[in-house]
């Protein structure tokens, strides 16, 4: 009779057979994915070509160096003002309804025109033709919306 088994033997695969095995799993997935991987390699070669592929490599060997530059000038006043004023101003962006600026830019073309073409006459505007055009509605609406704009901003400035 043959003698019970008393131990258990665990093979595992010799590194050539990890290879192996490791190399037919690839070859699997690429037969899967033969496109992806085309498409992979025609990139790899276009960055290769324009140098691109030796300094995304570099920057990628240097990556502590560069991540210490980013940091230190990120931290920087004028990097942090701009920041700030981006975000304010993307604020006001999505505040204001699109068709609010596009009127507003319409009339700013229109009265650029009317305004340089005004400034092609020769005529002297006295002191009679400023409280004459202070009459007129439209200018007086300018002007109080003027004043009062900066009036606010002086408060603001205090």
């Amino acid at each position: 009779m043959a003698e019970p088994i008393s131990k258990i033997r665990e093979t595992s695969p010799t590194p050539e057979e990890q290879q192996d095995q490791n190399l037919q799993e690839l070859k699997n997935e690429l037969a899967k994915e033969e496109s992806g991987f085309k498409e992979m390699i025609e990139f790899v070669r276009l960055l290769n070509e324009s140098g691109a592929l030796e300094a995304v490599n570099s920057a990628v060997k240097a990556k502590e160096e560069i991540a210490k530059t980013f940091l230190n000038e990120w931290r920087k006043e004028p990097t942090t003002n701009a920041i700030n004023n981006l975000m304010l101003t993307s604020q006001l962006l999505t505040e204001t309804k699109p068709e609010q600026t596009a009127a507003l830019i319409k009339k700013m073309k229109e009265t650029a025109k009317q305004a340089k073409e005004s400034a092609k006459e020769e005529e002297i505007l006295g002191l009679f033709g400023l409280m004459k055009a202070l009459k007129d509605p439209d200018v007086n609406r300018a002007l109080r919306y003027g004043i009062t704009f900066l009036k606010g901003m002086g408060e603001n400035l205090k």
